[in-house]
């Protein structure tokens, strides 16, 4: 569970908040009853993705179709919605629901957002029977906006030994490959890190490419051996034993990202010698 710092009353009180999804709102610890309470947000769309063909890059204005239940509202009392962008501290857009009174009270309004569609972004959104500090019966929900990438991901910098040698015994070497990568549209908009060994014949190792994760993962048994997840370090790893033989190849490094842009390929060589 998620929790987030913002200020509602003057931008001066500050409140923490449960995370909770678009249609299954949470109530926090603290839910009261008998006070003016919200709950069943459900916000259309829940998730926005541009598309490179038919949206292109250009501003525009999304509008957010939301609606709540309200319980125990009275006359001309109704609640507030507030809008975070990414990480900030303060709500962009801040407004009442239209009144709208029943046995069992539901708020519907559209709120629209300016944004472009290259951007990625994260929107919050808060929904409090009011914008008193100690109001605690509030609903949230998350709303991804994924944009048309414009840039390729960029591989800073790769690593792995330049030469290994075999054993000549029962014991075996790991070896790590790691490649350092970024993405200026996002790092989740990274789809894949890859290698390929490449023989001095030109020829390419099978399997063809080798997968890098970036999931903290590291195990004595399997590819994964990534240290640290989520580091934008992406590692993969292989275990040379006396079944290996004396090669020479080329690594090649390469990334590609969910549009399917590509990184330039960057190479180091990779030598597997005799224990001599």
């Amino acid at each position: 569970m998620s929790y987030k710092f913002y200020s509602l009353v003057l931008f001066t009180t500050i409140w923490v908040l449960a995370f909770a999804s678009c249609d299954d709102t949470l109530a926090p610890k603290d839910f009261d009853e008998q006070q003016p309470y919200v709950q069943n947000l459900v916000v259309s769309p829940s998730e926005i993705t541009f598309d490179p063909e038919t949206d292109g890059q250009k501003d525009t204005t999304l509008n957010l179709n939301i609606t709540v239940n309200g319980f125990n509202f009275g006359v001309d009392s109704v609640p507030y919605y507030s809008v975070f962008v990414g990480n900030e501290d303060f709500p962009s857009i801040q407004e009442k629901f239209p009144v709208n009174f029943s046995p069992i009270t539901t708020f519907q309004t559209s709120i629209p957002i300016v944004t472009n569609t290259i951007d990625f972004e994260t929107y919050t959104l808060l929904i409090t029977p009011s914008l008193s500090g100690n109001n605690q019966n509030f609903a949230q929900a998350i709303i991804t906006q994924t944009g048309v990438p414009i840039n390729a991901p960029e591989i800073l910098e790769v690593n792995n030994p330049a030469e290994v040698e075999i054993p000549n015994d029962d014991s075996q070497v790991r070896v790590r490959f790691t490649a350092k990568v970024i993405d200026q549209d996002g790092q989740n908009n990274i789809d894949r890190v890859f290698i390929e060994f490449v023989n001095e014949d030109g020829s390419v190792l099978i399997p063809d490419p080798n997968i890098l994760y970036d999931d903290g993962i590291n195990t004595s048994n399997t590819e994964r051996g990534d240290l640290v997840a989520n580091d934008s370090v992406y590692t993969i790893q292989f275990f040379i034993n006396s079944s290996n033989t004396p090669t020479n190849r080329i690594v090649n490094y390469f990334a590609i990202d969910k549009s399917g842009l590509r990184s330039d390929t960057l190479k180091l060589p990779f030598n597997l010698v005799d224990n001599e």
